[in-house]
């Protein structure tokens, strides 16, 4: 069955029927109509069905055009609704404001209609290439974010691996010492090794289940997390790397009663980033990254520092670029630092260099309490 096309919706505003009526008659064939007679039903109307354009007049009893406008321009929402004025208003000053409060263009009245038609079709079509744009970044920026995944995957198999070994040998050397407890009929001894085998396959379990986790493609969902867990996953997946590199983790500055509302495996992936990026230019046996949040007003405030030898001064400008690297092609994917102002950007918030010199780097991010 072939789906219907879709029809773009034009919403007339206008407190005269008659300039209701040819406006409708002139696009009906193209769009679907909708109309409103005041500025306040013309609002109610876009909250309730967001429309792909909207015609408006300026002078109308109550809410005017222009509140009208600022008001829709005032909810990130609606903000994308491209809007044409239409009004017996014709002096240059009064064009000039309405396009500076937002508007995409202005009709004088009396209108010709194979004018506004035209100017109808024009500024559909480039709402239709904007979102197309939109979807686009959108779709890409998401490869982006699993790629980077998948990257940051590549070097944390290796760690996942090693880690699964230690649990496993002690799985397997409780299993042959149970051997002999058999022969000896020792069953206290089977007993305490067998709850051990048991805490070594849920540690195998338990390991590979976050592997698993992080390199999956996820639906965003936003609930309540105490960050200590969300800092003390993204450590559990860096754990071996941490250790490889001798990098000391102190996060004694995080409030333990921090809670906030996010995705909780994006913003793991935040930290995973931020410490990834600090290890590689730590020195080995030195390195120190130090992690405090504390609670202000309504949100939560991040520092993630170390004590490595700091961002060039001609580099400061572009590390949260995409593919911006200095690591080998082997090593670094320069998605990093992107994808996690990206991840915060979706949570409402952004991140910042805060501090960098001889001493280190610190950066500063924000996130909503619960």
């Amino acid at each position: 069955m072939t789906p219907t096309p879709y029809r773009m919706n034009v919403l007339i505003v206008d407190d005269m029927p008659t300039n209701i009526k040819i406006l409708g008659e002139t696009l009906r064939r193209d769009y679907d109509i909708s109309f409103a007679r005041s500025g306040s039903k013309a609002l109610e109307m876009i909250d309730d069905h967001c429309p792909d354009l909207i015609l408006l007049d300026i002078m109308m009893p109550g809410i005017d055009g222009y509140e009208v406008l600022r008001r829709i321009k005032g909810n990130p929402d609606h903000t994308h609704i491209p809007v044409i004025f239409i009004s017996a208003r014709d002096d240059e000053k009064d064009e000039t404001f309405g396009l500076e409060l937002g508007a995409v263009d202005y009709i004088t009245k009396p209108f010709r209609p194979a004018v506004v038609k035209a100017r109808v079709r024009t500024h559909m079509e480039l709402k239709m290439h904007r979102d197309r744009l939109n979807t686009l970044v959108h779709d890409r920026t998401r490869q982006l974010i699993h790629s980077d995944r998948l990257a940051t995957l590549g070097t944390l198999s290796a760690a996942i691996a090693h880690e699964v070994k230690n649990p496993l040998h002690y799985v397997v050397g409780n299993a042959e010492m149970i051997m002999d407890d058999i022969l000896n009929g020792d069953m206290v001894s089977i007993q305490e090794r067998t709850v051990n085998i048991v805490k070594g396959a849920k540690r195998i379990n338990a390991l590979t289940d976050r592997l698993k986790g992080y390199s999956k493609k996820r639906v965003q969902s936003y609930v309540p997390t105490p960050l200590n867990t969300i800092i003390d996953d993204a450590l559990e997946m860096l754990r071996y790397r941490l250790l490889k590199y001798d990098v000391e983790i102190n996060t004694s500055g995080v409030d333990k009663e921090l809670t906030v509302f996010c995705d909780p495996h994006q913003i793991s992936q935040v930290f995973v980033n931020l410490i990834n990026n600090s290890t590689e230019v730590l020195t080995h046996g030195s390195g120190k990254i130090l992690i405090q949040a504390q609670k202000q007003d309504d949100i939560a405030w991040v520092t993630l520092a170390d004590n490595g030898p700091g961002i060039p001064q001609d580099k400061i400008d572009t590390i949260f670029e995409p593919f911006f690297t200095e690591k080998s092609d082997d090593t670094g994917t320069g998605l990093g630092l992107f994808i996690t102002r990206h991840i915060l950007a979706r949570h409402g918030r952004d991140i910042h260099l805060s501090r960098t010199d001889a001493s280190g780097s610190e950066f500063t991010f924000t996130l909503p309490l619960n």
